[in-house]
C-alpha cells in the first residue's frame, strides 16, 4: 500500500544535506558571527563617555542591525529559491515531456528522482510513452501490411479482368457464332459491370501507390494552357450527352515543371463529376491563374451543389452523398480521393466551395516548384474526426476549458463548418467575449484548417471576385 504524502517529508526529500548544511551556515552562524563582532566593536566604546564615541557607538549598532537583516533576507532568498527550483523543475520536465507527447514523440523519456508522488508520475509517464512508442510502431506496420494487401491483392484481381474483357468482347462481336438480341443484351450488362470492375480495381492501385509514396510524377516543362485545352477536348464528348458546355478564361501562366498527366487526371475527374451533377443546356467552367507561388485551378459547375456536411466529408474514400440522386450516377467514391492524394504529394491543397441547388466549384493549387521526393499519403482513413479535433483544440486554446463546451454544442448542432464557425466567432467578438485581435486569429486558424491560407488572402479573394476572377485560398 503506497503511504500517504506529506508536505514536510516531500520539502526535505528535496533538499540536498550539504544545501542544508550549507543554509544553517550561511542563514544561522554568519549572522551570529556578525552580531558577535559588531556586539564586542560597540561594547569596546562603553568606557568613553563623550558624545562622539556616543555617536559612533549608535551607528555600529544600527550598521550591524543592517547587516544582520540583509543576511537573513538574502538566506531566505536563497533557501526559497533552492526550495522552489525543487518544487518546479520536476513539474518543468514532466509538462515539457507532455507537450513531447502530444505532438507525437512517443521516445520521450523523464528522469524524476524526488521519491514521491512526482517520481511516480514520471514512471507513469515513461510506461505511457513505451506503450505508445510500440502502438505507433505495431500501427505503421499495419499500415504498410495494408498497403502491400491492397496493392497485391489488386494486382491479382486485374489479372484475369483484361482476358475476360478480351472474351466477352469476341462474344458480343459474334466472333463464336450469332447472338439472340437477349444474349447480346446480357453481353453488354456483363462488359459494363467488368469495365465498372476494372476502374475500381485500377483506383485501388492508384490509392495504394498513394500511401505508399510509389506515385509516379513524368515532370517536363509544360504550358498549362495547352493542359487545359486537351482536357477540355478530351471531355467535350461527355459534355455533350447533355449539352453541356465546356469554357476556360484565358489568363497568363508560366511554363513550369510539372506532370501534365496528372493534372490532366485531376481536372478530368472534376470535370467528370461537375458534368454528372449538372443539369442539361447548362456551362462548366476550367480556369487557373498564377497565385504568389502557385498556380490555383478551378471547375464551376451549376449542378445541385453540396450540403456543409458533404464539402467536409466529400474527399474521403467511398463517401457518397445521402439523400440526394448522387448515387444514381454510380462510381467508386474513390475519384475525389485520388485527386487529393495527387495533389497533396506536390504539397498542394484542394477543396470544394458549394451551394445546394446553385453548384460547386472545386479548387487545387500547384506549387511552381516541383516536388521529387513524395511522402506516403493516408488517404483510406476519415477526415472528418481529425478536423473535429484541430477545431476543438482551437477553440480550447483561444476560449480555455469554456471551449470544450462551446465545441460539443457547436457539434450538436451541425455547426462544425466554416461558415458557422466563422458567424460564431464574430457573435462572441460581438458580445465583447473576444478581443477583435484575439477573434481575427481564430477567424483565420478556422480558415487554415478548412483550406484558407491567410488573411491576405481572403482580401484578394474578395477582389478577385469583384473582378470575376476565381476565389482565391
Amino acid at each position: 500500500m503506497r503511504e500517504p504524502f506529506e508536505l514536510k517529508n516531500y520539502i526535505m526529500g528535496h533538499i540536498h544535506i550539504k544545501l542544508t548544511l550549507l543554509f544553517l551556515l550561511v542563514g544561522l552562524v554568519a549572522p551570529g558571527i556578525g552580531i558577535g563582532y559588531f556586539y564586542l566593536i560597540a561594547n569596546s566604546f562603553l568606557l568613553e563617555n563623550s558624545e562622539f564615541f556616543v555617536q559612533q557607538r549608535m551607528l555600529l549598532n544600527a550598521s550591524a542591525l543592517l547587516i544582520i537583516i540583509l543576511i537573513a533576507v538574502n538566506t531566505m532568498l536563497i533557501g526559497f529559491f533552492i526550495i522552489s527550483r525543487s518544487f518546479s523543475k520536476p513539474i518543468h520536465d514532466l509538462n515539457k515531456a507532455a507537450q513531447e507527447l502530444e505532438k507525437g514523440n512517443f521516445k520521450i523519456q523523464t528522469n524524476i528522482k524526488t521519491n514521491d508522488e512526482l517520481t511516480q508520475l514520471s514512471d507513469a509517464l515513461n510506461r505511457s510513452a513505451l506503450a505508445l512508442s510500440k502502438m505507433e510502431e505495431e500501427r505503421n506496420n499495419l499500415d504498410r501490411s495494408k498497403s502491400e494487401f491492397l496493392s497485391i491483392t489488386s494486382h491479382e484481381l486485374r489479372t484475369p479482368i483484361t482476358p475476360l474483357k478480351a472474351q466477352l468482347q469476341m462474344l458480343q462481336q459474334e466472333y463464336f457464332g450469332k447472338l439472340t438480341d437477349k444474349q447480346k443484351e446480357s453481353l453488354t450488362i456483363i462488359l459494363r459491370n467488368a469495365e465498372r470492375l476494372n476502374k475500381i480495381i485500377e483506383d485501388f492501385l492508384e490509392i495504394s501507390r498513394i500511401e505508399a509514396a510509389r506515385l509516379k510524377f513524368a515532370f517536363r516543362k509544360t504550358d498549362l494552357h495547352e493542359t487545359i485545352k486537351e482536357t477540355i477536348e478530351f471531355m467535350t464528348g461527355f459534355a455533350k450527352e447533355k449539352n453541356i458546355s465546356l469554357a476556360s478564361l484565358p489568363n497568363q501562366l508560366p511554363i513550369i515543371e510539372i506532370d501534365p498527366d496528372r493534372i490532366s487526371q485531376v481536372l478530368r475527374n472534376l470535370v467528370h463529376n461537375a458534368i454528372k451533377f449538372s443539369p442539361q443546356n447548362s456551362t462548366i467552367e476550367i480556369n487557373a491563374v498564377l497565385q504568389n507561388d502557385h498556380i490555383l485551378f478551378s471547375v464551376k459547375d451549376q449542378g445541385v451543389g453540396l450540403s456543409t456536411e458533404d464539402q467536409i466529408r466529400v474527399f474521403e474514400p467511398f463517401y457518397q452523398v445521402e439523400g440526394s440522386l448522387s448515387r444514381n450516377y454510380g462510381g467508386t467514391g474513390l475519384g475525389l480521393t485520388i485527386c487529393r492524394g495527387i495533389i497533396e504529394a506536390q504539397k498542394g491543397k484542394i477543396w470544394v466551395e458549394s451551394k445546394l441547388n446553385v453548384g460547386s466549384t472545386f479548387y487545387f493549387t500547384i506549387p511552381l516548384t516541383p516536388v521529387y521526393d513524395i511522402e506516403p499519403i493516408k488517404v483510406l482513413f476519415s477526415q472528418k474526426g481529425e478536423l473535429e479535433k484541430k477545431i476543438r483544440n482551437e477553440l480550447i486554446n483561444t476560449l480555455g476549458p469554456m471551449g470544450d463546451i462551446e465545441f460539443n454544442e457547436l457539434k450538436n448542432k451541425h455547426s462544425l463548418n466554416r461558415e458557422d464557425l466563422t458567424e460564431y466567432v464574430i457573435l462572441l467578438e460581438k458580445q465583447r467575449i473576444l478581443r477583435h485581435t484575439h477573434a481575427n486569429d481564430l477567424k483565420i486558424n478556422i480558415g487554415k484548417i478548412f483550406g484558407q491560407e491567410n488573411r491576405k488572402d481572403e482580401n484578394k479573394q474578395i477582389n478577385n471576385e469583384e473582378r470575376g476572377e476565381p476565389k482565391v485560398r
